[in-house]
């Protein structure tokens, strides 16, 4: 996720997808609250170092505030599930934007929101980062298939 953050004003552009996004939603269903908020914290930094038109922390606050807001969404969403990381992802995008928004007003210069920005930044794009959590994360796993133990039951006796 790291690369995919650094590398991509060079490969796409001003299209500014989450890449952090997945990577947290897997934290939600891995870690304790105060250990997402940690990680929450050192990715929302690490966008900061690199995202050259907001103020540093906005995006390390922006992330914190997202992950308090739907940490807790994780019991409505079953964590096998293939649409579950899609559908994380998605919700912290457009939470996150909208978190955002709200930040710049507070701390920077707000955006103009219009109709078009509220097609490409609420819609659009949170779209795109659940479409990147699919084929990154889930297509691997349906295309080349899961390494399973054959012959163990659930608790992984033979």
């Amino acid at each position: 996720m790291l690369a995919c953050t650094l590398f991509s004003s060079a490969l796409i552009g001003h299209v500014q997808l989450l890449f952090f996004a997945p990577f947290l939603a897997i934290l939600y269903y891995k870690k304790n609250y105060l250990s997402a908020l940690w990680f929450s914290l050192f990715c929302g930094v690490v966008v900061d170092l690199i995202a050259p038109p907001a103020r540093f922390g906005i995006y390390a606050l922006n992330f914190c505030l997202t992950t308090g807001m739907i940490y807790h969404q994780r019991r409505n969403l079953f964590a096998d599930s293939l649409s579950t990381l899609p559908i994380m992802t998605l919700l912290f995008s457009v939470i996150s934007t909208l978190v955002q928004v709200v930040l710049l007003y507070i701390f920077a210069e707000p955006p103009h929101i219009t109709l078009k920005w509220i097609f490409t930044d609420l819609m659009m794009l949170p779209l795109a980062d659940a479409l990147f959590a699919f084929v990154w994360f889930i297509l691997p796993d349906l295309v080349f298939g899961r390494r399973m133990n054959r012959g163990r039951g659930y608790r992984g006796r033979a």
